[in-house]
């Protein structure tokens, strides 16, 4: 094996530890959703067994180059899918919440560009599916920045996610108190009323 190849698995070591490093991430997200990258790194184990028995030189740069691509797709799949499952999640706390702004807007001031920045994280996902359907994981570094910063979003509505809970709870028991309040005082000024006999 030549010392340049030497260097390129050392550096394939680097971006398998990169990869490897990403997937436990989004596993934190969701363990089943870190499937894809796992057999992506799995073929890196293929790749790399293949060029420790290969004589060739080209034949180990091959072997090399597709193990490194799998890497690269590795990175990618965990950065899309935890982007798709944060989108999700997303998706859903604006469900929960429509009818509450004033509370979510409350506990969180920035909420609208938190929206934006999901927003621009979905568009970059699906002109890379749309585009580049085949070659995704040329793409793995530019997923990142969409990744990191959704993530900082999700993790801002989970925390948020109990206070505006608590909010709405102390809004829907205060309108329960109002309204037995006013069937009471009703009934008092219905059931004070002199009767006609």
């Amino acid at each position: 094996m030549q010392a340049e190849q030497r260097l390129a698995i050392k550096a394939l070591v680097t971006l398998f530890d990169k990869a490897e490093d990403k997937v436990k991430e989004v596993e934190q997200l969701d363990r089943e959703i870190s499937i894809p990258s796992i057999n992506e790194l799995r073929y890196v184990g293929y790749h790399l067994a293949r060029l420790f028995c290969e004589k060739q030189p080209e034949k180990i740069d091959e072997q090399i180059k597709k193990a490194q691509q799998h890497c690269q797709r590795a990175i990618y799949d965990a950065h899309e899918i935890g982007i798709i499952y944060m989108l999700e999640q997303i998706k859903a706390f604006k469900e929960r919440y429509i009818d509450f702004p004033d509370f979510v807007i409350e506990v969180i001031p920035d909420y609208t560009d938190n929206l934006r920045l999901a927003q621009s994280a979905a568009t970059f996902i699906s002109r890379i599916k749309e585009n580049h359907r085949d070659d995704r994981g040329a793409y793995y570094a530019e997923c990142e920045p969409h990744y990191l910063s959704l993530r900082k979003v999700f993790d801002t509505l989970s925390v948020a996610s109990p206070l505006i809970e608590k909010k709405r709870s102390g809004a829907l028991r205060k309108d329960k108190q109002e309204t037995r309040r006013f069937i009471l005082q009703t009934l008092l000024i219905i059931l004070s009323k002199p009767r006609p006999y």
